[in-house]
């Protein structure tokens, strides 16, 4: 796994090894996200949030492309970590130990206004993600799988859907 773009551009990242309890975005996943969001957004402008962030690619490859802050929220973040200090990112970074639920409803102040969630594709608590994050004003992009349904509570938000091999992304607009 390696950085697409920007000032950490082809760096790799440490991966953990293989197991049915990680799967990483992958390369091309990330790199075709990032095309549709290179359209959206300003990077310079965005402070990323990335839950069930794992290696931490999606907050690093933002931090690569000019964000000037990322945090990083995991209940284990070793090895983000690792990529973090391997990227001499420590100033720009935040990594957060926490359950991803209890993060929002307890310690989110809504300070960032691009939030990515890669949770396990057999999560069973999406709505209840997408619920809390419907209370701040942000763009929130949401990884999973294709079996995934959605309850359209908040279907009026979404902006864009694409599938890119076998993972999906639903875009949500919270900023009205």
């Amino acid at each position: 796994m390696r950085i697409i773009s920007g000032i950490y551009k082809s760096r790799i990242l440490k991966t953990p090894g293989k197991s049915d309890m990680t799967r990483p975005t992958t390369d091309r996943a990330r790199e075709t996200l990032f095309n549709l969001l290179n359209n959206i957004i300003d990077f310079e402008e965005v402070v990323c949030l990335d839950l069930f962030c794992g290696t931490g690619s999606f907050g690093l490859e933002c931090l690569s492309r000019g964000t000037p802050k990322a945090y990083f929220v995991d209940s284990n973040t070793k090895i983000v970590e690792n990529n973090i200090m391997l990227l001499n990112a420590e100033e720009k970074s935040f990594s957060i130990r926490y359950d991803v639920i209890s993060f929002l409803k307890n310690d989110y102040k809504g300070e960032c206004n691009l939030v990515f969630a890669d949770p396990p594709y057999d999560y069973k608590k999406y709505d209840l993600l997408i619920d809390l994050l419907s209370q701040h004003k942000c763009r929130f992009i949401l990884e999973h799988a294709e079996r995934f349904k959605y309850s359209g509570e908040h279907s009026s938000a979404v902006f864009l859907k694409k599938k890119i091999g076998t993972s999906e992304f639903t875009f949500f607009n919270f900023n009205q």
